[in-house]
């Protein structure tokens, strides 16, 4: 069983509507494979180490109830 995700607790993207900022965990190779979206690095990095091999943590933008994920997103400061 995976972590629970509370996607939808996560900060909204200001760029884009319906859409939250979090850490991802996907496979980034093929097939392609996006799990979901994690307040915290720590948590996704544990969720990436259950699935095993090819599942990475990116930060980026979800769109909520759906498999869309967007990497590459400024990291928050502080």
């Amino acid at each position: 069983m995976g972590i629970r995700s509370l996607a939808k607790n996560l900060p909204p993207d200001p760029a884009k509507e319906g859409w939250v900022l979090g850490w991802g965990v996907l496979r980034d190779r093929h097939p392609w494979h996006f799990v979901d979206v994690y307040a915290d690095q720590k948590t996704a990095k544990a969720e990436a180490e259950r699935l095993g091999d090819g599942y990475v943590v990116e930060y980026g933008s979800h769109r909520l109830g759906s498999k869309e994920f967007v990497c590459g997103s400024t990291l928050p400061e502080g």
